[in-house]
């Protein structure tokens, strides 16, 4: 993290300087956040990934005020508004810059409560307004496209077999990024010919998804090369293969890396079709073979029925196209 002690720069004179005494360090906010963190997101008990999501955005908003000679402990509105011009000018979307000013909104809601501020300078300011549909907002593969996606990836590799098998989890069981990388090996169950792997999902919700004899073949040839390899039996089911970090979990960061690389080698990349594209491509695959909504909804791990039913919607509007 760049230093968060600014500079004095004219580019912000005094009648923007925050409300808070000259002398309330950003170490204290900072002290005020990982409290609040503590305490208050998710009812105490946030997962370590949602954690490090929360500080990973403060980073890049007190990065943006080292760049622009702003004390994060001092900032006014204004300088809310300028870090969300900036994002849109970056091309971010509405929902992005909404759950990132959302997350600093939240930062200097800790520093009232701790009385470091008497106002918080994010409240009120929004990522700005979004008229599309949720279902326009549903990039998927067809089921054309996905067979070919998953015939640029080589199976005669160890590198190939996992990201094979990544793809396949993700494309034709709908996991989401963050549930593959917390897979584990025990997360598998065979029982006779049922195979299933045990998911965690959003908010540690577990749930049990049953794997097709193709995805549980990609996964099984994976394993027992990464196995021959000299990598353990058990810890995490995914690992990084790069001599530096080799046989560590693998990180989300490599996850959208190693989709991307395919979907760039298969030529289907394109605007917002990443890894959550091949999550949506499950869903809008289930439905157009007549899967019912409720059990979809299982499968996804959604709480809210309105969710898969976008998905529902995504499929009737290709269909009247």
């Amino acid at each position: 993290m760049e230093s968060m002690t600014p500079r004095s720069n004219s580019e912000f004179p005094d009648p923007f300087a925050a409300e808070v005494a000259s002398e309330t360090p950003a170490d204290d906010i900072f002290t005020a956040f990982a409290r609040f963190l503590q305490i208050q997101v998710a009812h105490g008990d946030a997962t370590d990934d949602t954690i490090r999501a929360y500080y990973r955005e403060i980073d890049f908003w007190t990065q943006w005020c080292a760049r622009h000679d702003v004390d994060p402990a001092r900032a006014r509105r204004i300088h809310i508004e300028m870090y969300r011009e900036e994002m849109k000018q970056q091309g971010l979307y509405v929902t992005t810059r909404s759950h990132k000013l959302s997350i600093v909104r939240r930062f200097y809601d800790a520093a009232v409560e701790a009385g470091l501020r008497q106002t918080n300078p994010a409240a009120g300011v929004r990522g700005g307004k979004d008229q599309t549909p949720g279902e326009e907002k549903i990039k998927s593969l067809t089921s054309a496209a996905l067979s070919h996606l998953l015939e640029v990836v080589p199976t005669d590799t160890l590198v190939g077999q996992r990201d094979r098998a990544i793809i396949a989890l993700m494309a034709i069981h709908g996991l989401r990024r963050i549930e593959v990388q917390r897979l584990d090996e025990s997360s598998l169950h065979i029982d006779e010919d049922l195979v299933s792997i045990e998911v965690t999902g959003k908010g540690n919700r577990l749930r049990q998804i049953y794997l097709r004899p193709d995805t549980f073949g990609a996964l099984a040839q994976y394993l027992k090369a990464k196995h021959s390899s000299g990598l353990p039996e058990n810890g995490p089911c995914f690992v990084s293969l790069s001599n530096r970090s080799r046989g560590e979990r693998i990180s989300r960061r490599s996850l959208n890396e190693i989709v991307d690389f395919y979907l760039n080698q298969s030529s289907l990349k394109r605007a917002g079709v990443s890894c959550h594209a091949l999550r949506h491509t499950f869903g809008t695959l289930a439905i157009s073979g007549g899967a019912q909504t409720e059990h979809l909804r299982a499968a996804l791990g959604h709480v809210d029925i309105e969710s898969t039913e976008l998905y529902v919607k995504a499929v009737k509007r290709v269909q009247l196209h």
